[in-house]
């Protein structure tokens, strides 16, 4: 099973809309896939629709309520999501006293296997949820869009992200860097390229693959669904394909490595 967690510390780079849309994008081709929302906003019930009053991710963390009673099955074939609302806003007080509070959502999530991706939207915030998803999941995905702002936010979320698994002696994750929002007719977008090409902290970790500025990426969040589902036609649902296949190859081939170096111990 691939945990996947979609982080930045800055808000607005595309993390949300690249949460939902990697989650449809891997139902589509066949993976049985759980999209967890770990962001108070919620921003991942509305982009699909999903009544969230009851029954998130606050009852789990919170009260220990069994994953399956969460669940939201099928809201796409093969997807269920278990949504957040704001009442999560309240966690970080709540969870005070619990013991290992950071490692609460690998606890609840224990006996989750049925799915052969999770994929976590986090908030724009180092916080108690973004740490516990940190802390249980295998490969972080960060999405920068194309703004020199946007760098300095995704190298201090790579650097925060690495105090908190040094912290906690944590597995290494797999760290991948996502350009967002590129406009290659514009010098702005190339020149952020080239300076995320250039960095020590994220050249390392760059993806080979884009997403390409899209108005209709906005369309279909408006419209509750997924861009191929709004029009699959886009340069973003072209851009959003590829990303799929990129990541279920080198998941893929990360798991016959892993399965390989287990052979041999």
């Amino acid at each position: 099973m691939v945990k996947l967690a979609i982080v930045n510390m800055k808000g607005g780079v595309g993390k949300t809309t690249t949460s939902v849309n990697l989650a449809i994008g891997f139902a589509n081709r066949g993976q049985r896939v759980l999209l967890v929302d770990m962001d108070p906003q919620g921003n991942v019930a509305h982009s699909l629709k999903i009544r969230a009053q009851h029954n998130t991710i606050y009852d789990v963390m919170a009260d220990g309520m069994p994953v399956e009673q969460v669940v939201r099955p099928a809201i796409r074939p093969n997807l269920d999501v278990i949504p957040s609302s704001n009442v999560a806003f309240g966690l970080e007080n709540r969870l005070a006293a619990e013991t290992l509070r950071e490692k609460v959502f690998t606890r609840r999530m224990r006996e989750v296997a049925a799915y052969d991706f999770v994929v976590i939207d986090t908030s724009p915030a180092m916080s108690l949820l973004t740490v516990n998803t940190l802390l249980y999941v295998d490969w972080v995905l960060l999405p920068v869009s194309m703004d020199q702002m946007a760098i300095i936010g995704a190298v201090q979320s790579l650097a925060g992200l690495k105090r908190v698994l040094g912290a906690f002696e944590s597995p290494e994750k797999r760290i991948l860097v996502l350009p967002t929002m590129v406009n290659a007719a514009t010098n702005g977008s190339k020149e952020t390229l080239a300076a995320m090409q250039e960095d020590p902290d994220l050249a390392g970790f760059l993806l080979p693959v884009s997403i390409r500025q899209d108005v209709k990426l906005g369309y279909a969040a408006a419209s509750k669904q997924s861009i191929w589902e709004y029009d699959g036609r886009t340069r973003a649902a072209e851009d959003y394909s590829r990303l799929v296949e990129h990541f279920l190859e080198i998941t893929a081939h990360a798991a016959q490595e892993n399965g390989a170096a287990a052979a041999k111990n």
